[in-house]
């Protein structure tokens, strides 16, 4: 696992089509690109398998009536081209398996399994950067 407090966001910049997410320890959330839920067939709502032993995360279809799944759904991932999702206990568990800085992201691209119709994120591939700073008043 790559950790780099000096990556800039330029280098974390992935084209329209790349399946990605980012987690982040703040808010226990979870962003999530389009193009992952373009990868897994445009479902209405997903579930996250979590892997603590081979520090793997899972993204599948799921049915909305499943108690365990999110909605695919909301003005934030119209209007941002991503989806957050907020999961405190999948981040509290993720971040003491990883032993990750709290005070970075980590990016990682998805591998589609076809026969399951699933994204894989390898959490020992992931990419950590700063969480960039946005500046609220007008320079």
């Amino acid at each position: 696992m790559e950790q780099s407090k000096n990556t800039f966001e330029s280098e974390l910049t992935y084209g329209v089509d790349c399946p990605y997410i980012d987690i982040l320890w703040e808010n226990g959330r979870i962003y999530i690109s389009r193009a992952v839920f373009r990868l897994i067939g445009k479902p209405v709502s997903i579930r996250f398998l979590w892997n603590a032993a081979k520090l793997s995360l899972i993204i599948e279809p799921a049915e909305i009536e499943n108690p365990d799944s999110f909605p695919v759904i909301g003005r934030n991932y119209a209007k941002r081209g991503s989806l957050f999702i907020g999961s405190v206990t999948l981040i509290d568990e993720i971040w003491v398996a990883t032993k990750w800085d709290k005070a970075l992201r980590y990016r990682m691209v998805a591998k589609h399994n076809e026969p399951s119709n699933v994204a894989i994120f390898d959490l020992k591939k992931a990419i950590a950067s700063e969480i960039p700073k946005i500046s609220a008043g007008k320079d």
